[in-house]
């Protein structure tokens, strides 16, 4: 299993939180493949084939497992790389292997953490972190199946504003050092 997080933390950094990955969020890709397996085997034994030619329902059904199994596997590879952990100082995560989709936002930068849920999600309790950041664009990335994601936004939500709390009060410290340094008998 890879530690994304744990291998990316700069100096003075802990993981507050960890997302935890339900396996589960595949069920929608299990029941697909459970079709084009059940329509694969339909075709192999009704779609009748000339005596010269290649059997067609067997190629059919070759090509509907195929692309179930290709759909399921494609979910699966996203669930077992994802990665996302909020630390004191930033959210970090990744998604994928060939094509890896990563965020590092420092906290001061993440602009929204949103939780969406669907029916799968209801029934299997699982839901959708989606992390908007980077000034108000469109930095946006998705991470699924995930059990405890209002957890996560929260924690998010407190880093944000201990982060804010803490940038006001070294904002006052300086304003009051200014302040002193300007009060000073001047000779």
């Amino acid at each position: 299993m890879s530690k994304y997080a744990e291998n990316n933390l700069r100096r003075d950094e802990v993981i507050i939180c960890k997302v935890k990955k339900n396996p589960l969020a595949a069920f929608p890709q299990i029941l697909f493949f459970l079709i084009c397996l059940a329509g694969g085997i339909v075709a192999a034994v009704k779609i009748p084939s000339p005596e010269s030619a290649p059997p067609i329902g067997i190629i059919v059904m070759s090509v509907l497992i195929a692309i179930g199994a290709l759909v399921l596997i494609i979910k699966i590879i996203r669930i077992i790389t994802m990665e996302l952990a909020v630390t004191n100082k930033r959210v970090i995560g990744k998604v994928g292997i060939i094509s890896v989709n990563s965020l590092d936002y420092p906290i001061e930068k993440v602009d929204n953490v949103s939780v969406k849920n669907t029916l799968w999600g209801a029934i299997f309790r699982f839901t959708t972190v989606i992390v908007l950041g980077g000034g108000g664009g469109d930095a946006r990335i998705q991470f699924p199946g995930i059990s405890n994601a209002t957890q996560f936004k929260n924690t998010v939500t407190d880093a944000i504003e201990q982060h804010a709390k803490e940038a006001r009060k070294h904002q006052a410290e300086e304003i009051a050092a200014a302040m002193s340094r300007d009060n000073s008998p001047k000779y």
